[in-house]
């Protein structure tokens, strides 16, 4: 096998031992390897990848990717592969307990591998400033925390990364893209308490309607979410705290997932008040809010707000400012 990151995987009973290849933050195992791993005759294992795929399981595209092997004679042939999802999706057909224990195993190393592929650019990026230790920390703790092996976890982990690559050019040759966090930016509409309680409550009918809520869902709690939207709005004098659009749906996400302000479904009521406000003032933002945050980057900010410690609001404030383009005030972009 060449060109791939490999780990050796060794069942408990020491019956099986795998080289594993690693690419595109999961893990592939060729047919003959699952064999091995499952203890099943290769007709088995076939039938059960047919029947995945055949099913609508998995689709066989997305899953599966021809990786070069050198073979015992020195010649070097494409062998395809199959990923986490179909070798889980075998094992549970086939009821192995090895199955379980190549999943947990798959768990750990693809975690360790999210984060050491962000730390690769570690020295390099400190020198420009990037909080590090914090943001490491941060993916440490949401990849553990959450279980995300997979969409989800890549998701978290591109967020950080895409942060931090571009915190890193910006800062090289053109300083002011990232220091211009004051931009004030006139006419910006607010969102009204009455109007978030009733969108809430229609989100809330539908996420019921789906079995993905209780009634629980969105129940206010004391006079949390007035202050989170009162509070974006305010200034002194002529000065305001929250001068333009990027640190005003930041902190207005940050303060519904993290002061709890609803009995339930505060990471999903915070994003859907933020992608509101951020579309309620569409005419400051130098992009469609769609092409500013697919879902998988709201997902990942939500779980990265979510399991942030207290010290580390300002690093969440200008991560997710980062992803909100804002119209320059003199017609370019910021």
């Amino acid at each position: 096998m060449t060109g791939l990151q490999v780990q050796l995987f060794t069942s408990a009973d020491g019956q099986a031992e795998l080289e594993v290849a690693l690419e595109e933050e999961t893990v592939w195992l060729t047919q003959s390897q699952m064999c091995i791993l499952f203890g099943r005759e290769r007709s088995v294992v076939t039938k059960h990848i047919r029947n995945i795929f055949k099913e609508g399981e998995l689709d066989r595209g997305s899953v599966c990717a021809k990786f070069a092997h050198t073979a015992e004679d020195g010649k070097i042939y494409q062998v395809d592969h199959f990923n986490l999802d179909v070798i889980i999706s075998v094992g549970y057909r086939v009821k192995s307990p090895r199955g379980v224990q190549f999943r947990q195993w798959a768990t750990r190393v693809l975690k360790d591998h999210l984060v050491q592929g962000y730390t690769l650019n570690q020295r390099r990026l400190a020198e420009r400033g990037i909080e590090f230790e914090q943001a490491v920390d941060l993916l440490r703790r949401t990849l553990t925390s959450q279980g995300l092996v997979s969409a989800e976890g890549e998701a978290v982990a591109s967020v950080i990364s895409d942060y931090a690559r571009s915190w890193s050019l910006l800062q090289g040759y053109d300083e002011q893209h990232l220091a211009e966090v004051g931009l004030k930016q006139p006419d910006m509409r607010v969102l009204s308490l009455e109007e978030a309680s009733a969108g809430i409550a229609e989100l809330k009918q539908t996420l019921i309607a789906k079995g993905e809520a209780t009634e629980l869902f969105g129940q206010v709690r004391g006079d949390g979410l007035a202050s989170a939207l009162a509070t974006i709005e305010q200034g002194f004098g002529d000065e305001l705290f929250y001068p333009n659009i990027a640190s005003r749906a930041a902190h207005l996400l940050y303060f519904v997932i993290k002061n709890h302000p609803l009995a339930d479904g505060n990471k999903r009521c915070g994003s859907f008040l933020f992608l509101w406000y951020l579309r309620r003032n569409q005419a400051l933002l130098a992009k469609p809010v769609e092409q500013l945050i697919n879902d998988n980057t709201l997902v990942a900010l939500a779980l990265l707000v979510a399991e942030s410690l207290p010290d580390q609001k300002a690093l969440m404030i200008r991560l997710i400012e980062h992803f909100i383009l804002l119209k320059d005030p003199a017609g370019g972009k910021d």
